[in-house]
């Protein structure tokens, strides 16, 4: 079991953004990136262009607008998910024209390059599940709602106080989750905001210390990755 503490390294500001990166390095193969971001109202990253990049969106406060290249604009918010497939090549903008806005994005290395580039959105009336885990995304041909062009599933919760719960695990797969917000326990580790937790195999159960709210991947580290990413291949 590894934990990875919030760290002021991990931290860099650009104009109303700021952002934590976290890398989880080789053991995770194709999970390359995680970013728990805060925008400041008006904040923008202009039209830009990703190719050979998975993206996996999620808003836990405020919202954003994800704009694609041929004008459709979704919202984005702690009831609407997102994940982006750039494939051979695609062009979008982002934004939080509204509200101050914290969100997680997550760059994943697809199994081989090119493909039609794509958008998919999962929207639940009631937001994330409480007490239970929810599953988001996952590989081409699973049961998720969101398909990724990678062996890797995403799972959500929000986690009350004094509830305890096992952490999904699959065969075969690492696992790895990053708390946005609130305080939890796993084992015997006490774990705040911005901090994150792994194992190649699995982990002890997670209890609420104070309401919070997490992401799970699960990922088959071994499984063929490209690293020709815009940003995934980092």
């Amino acid at each position: 079991m590894n934990l990875l503490r919030a760290q002021r390294d991990q931290l860099f500001e650009y104009g109303p953004f700021t952002i934590r990166r976290q890398r989880p390095g080789e053991a995770f193969g194709p999970l390359a990136i995680i970013d728990q971001m805060t925008l400041k109202t008006g904040a923008q990253v202009p039209m830009h262009r990703h190719q050979n990049d998975e993206i996996f969106t999620y808003v836990w406060r405020g919202s954003s607008q994800h704009q694609h290249e041929n004008g459709e604009r979704t919202p984005l918010n702690a009831k609407r998910v997102m994940v982006v497939s750039a494939g051979e090549g695609l062009r979008h903008e982002e934004s939080a024209p509204l509200i101050e806005t914290e969100m997680l994005q997550a760059y994943i290395r697809p199994a081989q390059e090119g493909g039609e580039g794509r958008v998919q959105h999962f929207t639940r009336a009631e937001g994330a599940a409480v007490n239970a885990w929810t599953l988001l995304a996952g590989p081409e041909g699973s049961d998720a709602p969101l398909a990724l062009r990678q062996a890797i599933y995403v799972y959500d919760l929000k986690l009350e106080r004094d509830q305890q719960l096992a952490i999904p695990q699959r065969a075969g797969f690492a696992v790895w989750v990053t708390l946005l917000d609130g305080v939890v326990r796993v084992g015997d580790q006490r774990l705040h905001k911005g901090d994150a937790i792994s194992d190649a195999v699995s982990l002890p159960e997670i209890r609420g210390e104070r309401d919070a709210t997490l992401i799970a991947f699960l990922v088959k580290a071994d499984a063929p990755a490209v690293t020709s990413g815009t940003v995934s291949g980092q």
